[in-house]
């Protein structure tokens, strides 16, 4: 499976949380990670903002959406506090 995620200048933000866009097999997948995974996971509510907090655990979030899409998670692909969580 060829997943590649897609660089953005800006990231739409909706209430569930920060959406992110994937490539797999050349088809597009939508993802999102949502806000209690950027707070918590990565500061978003004290210092960052969530586009902040997202660019700051990106290879993380994205390692996480990885394992979703490889599972065959349905879109949007939602990355939740618990995928991005330290062990």
């Amino acid at each position: 499976m060829d997943i590649k995620f897609q660089e953005q200048e800006r990231y739409d933000i909706n209430n569930e949380g920060l959406l992110f866009h994937a490539v797999v097999d050349g088809q597009p997948v939508t993802c999102v990670v949502t806000r209690e995974a950027l707070w918590e996971g990565f500061s978003a509510d004290q210092v960052l903002s969530l586009e902040e907090a997202f660019r700051a655990g990106r290879e993380t979030i994205e390692r996480a959406a990885v394992v979703l899409i490889e599972q065959g998670a349905a879109q949007p692909v939602v990355v939740k506090r618990a995928h991005v969580a330290p062990l």
